[in-house]
């Protein structure tokens, strides 16, 4: 998460160009969104013992088990001409990339195309994991969620998570609830299971690395341009351990219970 804050920094500073990331979590880690109170949702010591880590996301949306599963990031200004316009708009155009670049590896990807209002972060009680719903442009297949996203503005930069599934593991969310929760928990259970798919259970026995190549070729193939293989820079390096010492690895950071501000965080995820 460090990273992904570091690049669009760098990027705002002209330090760097857009940029999308694909990755893979190790050890498994339950990420948050950024206005949500991570102590009502999870119980941190069941994490601990399973050898799950615990992060609080700079972007928006709900609680995401990353096991088995493929992280990307996409990270630009707000107005940048391929990816950027309004909320709604760059979230369309992301998802059409990533719908084209799944469609290649011959799987009936597709948009969600209704909006369905789900739980905010801040309601009263424990809320939905991301994939016990699916959203506007949210991608499908046999009409079962396959990947969720976030969005966040941060003053005119633009990032946006998401994660596509490639096991069931993600369910394993709603061991990790508290034990007070034991209704939601059972309600939450049967969604994640009637609502979502991950890739080995659509028959592929596609890995990671095909995966990723996918995701860059539909980027590609949709925009018309070439990408190019980097790794971070001097610059990003150093901002990347400033975060992990003075946010994103600190208590204060993942564990906050007040209020966050969340205008900007994406009202689709």
């Amino acid at each position: 998460m460090a990273v992904d804050e570091a690049v669009v920094r760098a990027i705002e500073q002209r330090e760097a160009i857009p940029t999308i990331r694909v990755f893979g979590w190790d050890p498994p880690a339950v990420s948050f969104g950024y206005a949500q109170r991570i102590q009502r949702e999870i119980d941190p010591e069941k994490c601990r013992h399973e050898g799950i880590d615990i992060v609080r996301r700079a972007s928006g949306g709900r609680a995401v088990l990353h096991w088995n599963e493929l992280t990307y990031s996409i990270l630009c200004a707000a107005d940048d001409p391929l990816l950027g316009g309004s909320i709604k708009e760059s979230y369309r155009k992301i998802s059409a990339c990533l719908v084209a670049g799944i469609r290649s590896l011959g799987i009936d990807a597709r948009f969600e195309p209704a909006h369905r209002k789900v739980p905010g972060p801040r309601a009263d009680t424990l809320t939905s994991p991301c994939f016990s719903t699916t959203t506007q442009y949210e991608i499908t297949v046999q009409g079962k969620k396959l990947v969720g996203s976030a969005q966040r503005r941060l003053g005119d930069m633009l990032l946006q998570h998401g994660s596509f599934l490639l096991g069931p593991e993600h369910r394993k969310i709603v061991d990790l609830f508290p034990d007070t929760q034991q209704n939601l928990k059972q309600r939450f259970k049967k969604q994640l299971q009637e609502k979502t798919i991950s890739l080995s259970e659509t028959g592929s026995d596609l890995e990671f690395p095909e995966i990723a190549e996918a995701i860059s070729r539909g980027f590609t193939d949709t925009l018309g341009l070439t990408l190019e293989t980097g790794s971070l820079s001097s610059y990003e390096k150093q901002l990347t351990e400033h975060l992990v010492d003075t946010k994103y690895g600190t208590k204060d950071w993942n564990f906050r219970e007040s209020e966050m501000d969340s205008t900007a965080i994406c009202p689709l995820a």
